[in-house]
């Protein structure tokens, strides 16, 4: 997931968001990231600021439905 991260921190904002889109949504279950990860790459997305405050709100959405599901 460091790879990912990095693409998080470098990439533009609307490579950010498919490469996410398929982190949270479309990948296996054991390739998932958990939700250590996700938070995470929230925090990245808030730093960057700007376009990427969308992606952070997407993250922190999927966090809010991961903690309804326990």
């Amino acid at each position: 997931m460091n790879e990912v991260t990095h693409l998080f921190k470098t990439e533009a904002a609307g490579t950010c968001a498919e490469v996410l889109d398929f982190w949270l949504y479309e990948c296996s279950l054991d390739e998932a990231p958990d939700a250590a990860q996700v938070a995470a790459w929230r925090a990245v997305f808030q730093a960057r600021g700007g376009a990427f405050a969308r992606l952070a709100a997407v993250c922190q959405s999927w966090l809010d439905a991961e903690a309804a599901d326990v």
